[in-house]
């Protein structure tokens, strides 16, 4: 994304919730279902527009800081990434909890004297060690997207290896970065990650950016060939970018990702038989969405799809249509808001929407279809 490469940063301000208070709203939410703040959403027509509303709740804090990304546990505790943010440098803080986040715990710090780190993303491997990973940046001199394995449960980390890098003397890589790591793995087990890349710029045909995707077969130490994602035919100023992508409960993968250049950083999306070969060009767009996408695959098969719109999309047809589902989990106006939003289903159509807005935040909600209400 252009417009905040250079940071998640968020203001510190938030209004929190007393633990007891948080206490009783999680029981009442996980036991029963019923939340706060009922609102009607729109309605549509046909299978996948089947009337259906958000219920949400109040928002639970997480750490100060920007860019906030989860993991789930075995053990049903949460793992998150935020970055933090001090003079001159950047650095990666991992918290945990184990009280239906009732409250978060600080485990470790990922730092590099000198550079700065941001755009953390974490995945638990069936091994069940941790791996890390995010953009490590010298601006305009060194991009690296590097990779660390914790075998504690996120209280320590040792790098193993690096997904990609770009070098060069000081000030001679100007638009030339790597961006927004995205970790899953393919239905073989082996580990791949989807990242935006500015290092076909200087090609030509130039690219200003693509979204590409490397396959490690090792648990993330060496990494393979570079897959083109998503990319301009031909080349062009055009620039997709934070990718995210999700395996369906059909056994294919979505990937969503923002193309700058198109609309307001139009959101647009293609399928993949295995994750790993992409029908060429930008793919399809999707309505209403713009900026830093996120997509998820729920239990049930529904896809939820947000941006920077800070609006939600849901898709019950693998990524062929999508819907507005109402309403949105925060009211912050109309237009983009640079909240760089995830979204995790933490229980059966049990939602938890996490953005970077004065703060890590949380807000809890339930996904109703009101036909079978």
């Amino acid at each position: 994304m252009d417009l905040g490469k250079n940071g998640s940063q968020a203001t510190d301000h938030v209004t929190r919730i007393h633990p007891a208070a948080m206490r009783i709203f999680l029981a009442v939410f996980f036991a029963a279902g019923i939340l706060f703040g009922r609102a009607a959403g729109q309605n549509f027509a046909g299978t996948n527009g089947a009337a259906s509303r958000f219920d949400w709740a109040g928002a639970n804090f997480v750490a100060r800081g920007g860019w906030g990304r989860m993991i789930r546990l075995p053990n049903d505790g949460w793992l998150c990434v935020n970055t933090r943010f001090g003079r001159g440098e950047s650095s990666l803080e991992i918290r945990l909890t184990t009280n239906a986040f009732q409250s978060w715990s600080k485990l470790s710090e990922v730092e590099v004297p000198g550079r700065f780190l941001d755009n953390g993303e974490l995945i638990q491997l069936p091994s069940r060690e941790i791996l890390l990973t995010g953009r490590s940046l010298i601006n305009e001199e060194s991009y690296r997207l590097p990779v660390y394995r914790s075998l504690d449960g996120g209280k320590s980390w040792a790098a193993i290896g690096s997904i990609d890098a770009n070098e060069g003397p000081p000030g001679s890589l100007p638009q030339r970065g790597l961006w927004e790591p995205h970790f899953f793995l393919l239905n073989d087990g082996r580990l791949a990650v989807a990242y935006a890349n500015e290092k076909h710029a200087a090609e030509k045909p130039a690219f200003s950016q693509v979204c590409s995707e490397r396959i490690s077969s090792d648990g993330g130490k060496n990494w393979g060939d570079e897959i083109i994602l998503a990319a301009e035919p031909g080349g062009g100023k055009l620039r997709p970018g934070m990718p995210v992508v999700a395996r369906m409960s059909n056994g294919k993968f979505i990937a969503a990702y923002e193309v700058v250049g198109v609309g307001d950083a139009d959101v647009f999306c293609k399928i993949s038989e295995d994750g790993e070969h992409w029908p060429a060009g930008l793919g399809s767009h999707i309505e209403g969405q713009h900026a830093g996408p996120w997509v998820t695959a729920l239990a049930d098969g529904q896809l939820l799809l947000t941006s920077c719109a800070n609006r939600f999309s849901r898709s019950r047809d693998f990524g062929a249509t999508w819907n507005f589902v109402e309403p949105a989990a925060w009211n912050f106006g109309t237009g983009k808001v640079f909240t760089w939003p995830a979204i995790y289903e933490i229980a059966t159509n049990r939602i938890a929407a996490m953005v970077s807005r004065r703060g890590v935040q949380l807000r809890f909600g339930r996904l109703v279809d009101e036909t079978k209400n």
